[in-house]
């Protein structure tokens, strides 16, 4: 009996070992069964495409009030009317490939959680204009089936915001200069959306600069688009994505592009709290909780550090608040990609601007 019970110990300490080693891929494996759509991509009917010629297929617009209009408290507007493209991240965990447009819950995330906290970062200097397009579901990051259907369900959310993006063109006129930005998904649209619209065509003269933030963005995926290395540089790209500490992140890999949003250089040495200008956290991506005042947006100033690493993700190596709780895997604090340097991305956005203004 005593060697039976030592067996057993041993063979579930071994167990246990091995599921803490690969607990994140056993999450992810887990959750994917939970929200995987029932039928592949081919089977479904796509969700009817957006009329972008039509204000509502928009989660921000110039004309119209919406949460990307909403300031911090003492924060100046001053608007150079310059246009900025903002494609959100990926909102929508249904189980079909494809965001229906007027999907509630998706939507709400989009607006009093994404436009609130990300885009609005742009609102200071710019107009900012965000469509709701056919967004793929998050299982399509995961889908790695035969019948590629993740790709198709992120090639039709692409086609979207291709479609998006020509609107915009036509919305803001000829020879105007504009900015794009992303998070996530989004990033990875609109990364794709410069390197096939942008680089290489007339636009290209009046690109202000792309912030491909939260998405594995490779420094060859910008084509003839150069990586930022100064605050003031135009014409150019930034994009990182931050985790607490040198923890394993989600986004790592060969030839990442990492700009430190405390300095503007690329690959950027570590950089102090002191260069933090102000950080803005909420408690959840989801619903909102129970007490919580979703619009509230109060500034923390030096709390977040800021450190690229070899493999290009963006360390925090020593975060001074308790208002950024959300992690992803590896300690990846996609979330708050934006959040942590709100106030060092809006003024950037700004030199930007002035600096192109002033060629």
């Amino acid at each position: 009996m005593k060697k039976v019970a030592i067996g057993i110990a041993v063979t579930l300490t071994v167990i246990i070992v091995i599921g803490f080693i690969f607990r994140q891929s056993i999450f992810v494996y887990l959750m994917g069964t939970q929200i995987a759509p029932e039928a592949d991509f081919a089977q479904m009917t796509a969700p009817a495409a957006p009329n972008y010629s039509l204000d509502e297929t928009w989660a921000a617009l110039p004309a119209i009030e919406d949460p990307s209009d909403q300031m911090p408290a003492g924060v100046v507007r001053e608007n150079t009317g310059i246009p900025v493209f903002f494609v959100h991240p990926t909102s929508y965990f249904g189980k079909t490939w494809n965001q229906p447009l007027d999907h509630e819950d998706a939507n709400w995330v989009v607006d009093e959680r994404i436009l609130r906290h990300q885009a609005s970062v742009f609102n200071g200097c710019c107009d900012v204009y965000a469509p709701r397009y056919r967004q793929a579901t998050f299982f399509s990051f995961l889908d790695q089936s035969d019948a590629g259907n993740g790709d198709m369900a992120l090639a039709l959310a692409y086609s979207d915001v291709v479609s998006a993006f020509e609107s915009f063109l036509e919305r803001i006129g000829p020879n105007q200069a504009f900015i794009v930005a992303g998070h996530s998904q989004g990033t990875r649209h609109v990364t794709q959306l410069v390197r096939e619209h942008v680089t290489d065509t007339p636009l290209q003269e009046y690109l202000v600069a792309a912030y491909l933030v939260g998405f594995s963005v490779t420094y060859p995926q910008l084509a003839s688009l150069p990586a930022c290395d100064s605050a003031t540089q135009t014409g150019c790209a930034v994009g990182w994505n931050a985790m607490e500490g040198e923890s394993g992140g989600a986004f790592g890999g060969e030839d990442i592009l990492c700009t430190n949003p405390l300095t503007w250089r690329d690959k950027g040495e570590y950089a102090t709290h002191e260069l933090n200008d102000g950080a803005i956290g909420f408690p959840s991506y989801g619903e909102a909780l129970d007490g919580e005042d979703v619009t509230a947006m109060n500034i923390e100033v030096a709390i977040a550090d800021a450190k690229c690493l070899e493999d290009g993700q963006l360390a925090v190596m020593d975060l001074r608040s308790e208002s950024f709780p959300e992690r992803m895997m590896g300690a990846s604090m996609h979330v708050y990609d934006y959040s942590l340097f709100h106030m060092n991305i809006r003024d950037n956005a700004a030199q930007r601007i002035n600096a192109f203004l002033n060629k």
